[in-house]
């Protein structure tokens, strides 16, 4: 399977937590598949059918720590509201799409590249076109997963509720998934534990750059996801 692989770095970034106002601005781990459409968007500098692309990604950030914003009320008498902001600090992003004609705008996007706030400044370090490979084994590590499937594929995920899609009238469409974090020593799938629960094996997409960390011939999965 061809498809377009973009690594983008920076120094922090945010996922707000929905439903948060005031007080603490918690984080997800991970971003949502809405920010993802956001942020092709914003390379391409239009609106792109969602329709048309898949995505996959592979996401991890060094630490997480809290940090000051204000929130400004201007009215009678102008007032500060200060509140803590949770941050994740150095995020790497590779994002996957099956849409390789989508190239030259991350070779040359339109708008900044953001990824969560519009203050947290992104960097793509490599932009490249490879070939996915079939395989009959694989391992997930640092990704996001269906939530129908998370137990199958085994590691210590957790489920959210996350925006996938905003419509043009700026409502969000959710969806129900599992974040897994990144792992030192993820267990192969499918492996002898993995709870298939009579369904079939997921099909299986690997991508030949990343091999596992102590496991030999065994390399990352790239999990597909729509808006």
């Amino acid at each position: 399977m061809r498809v377009l692989k973009i690594t983008a770095e920076g120094l922090v970034t945010s996922f707000r937590y929905p439903h948060f106002v005031q007080g603490v601005q918690l984080t997800f781990e991970m971003p949502p598949p809405a920010t993802i459409y956001g942020h092709v968007c914003s390379a391409v500098g239009d609106f792109i059918p969602p329709n048309l692309t898949r995505f996959a990604y592979h996401f991890t950030f060094e630490t997480r720590f809290f940090d000051y914003e204000h929130l400004h009320f201007f009215g009678k008498e102008p007032k500060m509201n200060p509140f803590k902001r949770e941050l994740l600090f150095k995020p790497r992003l590779t994002l996957y799409l099956d849409n390789i004609e989508l190239i030259d705008a991350f070779l040359t996007p339109r708008y900044p590249v953001l990824l969560g706030r519009a203050q947290d400044l992104m960097t793509y370090s490599q932009v490249e076109i490879i070939d996915l490979t079939a395989a009959e084994q694989t391992y997930y590590s640092g990704t996001l997963l269906p939530l129908v499937r998370a137990a199958e594929i085994g590691g210590r995920s957790f489920a959210v509720t996350m925006p996938r899609f905003i419509d043009e009238n700026r409502q969000p469409k959710w969806g129900q998934y599992a974040i897994l974090p990144e792992s030192s020593n993820p267990p192969k799938y499918p492996g002898e534990d993995s709870l298939l629960f009579g369904a079939s094996p997921l099909p299986i997409w690997v991508d030949p750059q990343v091999p596992h960390p102590h496991i030999p011939d065994l390399y990352r999965g790239v999990i597909w996801h729509e808006w």
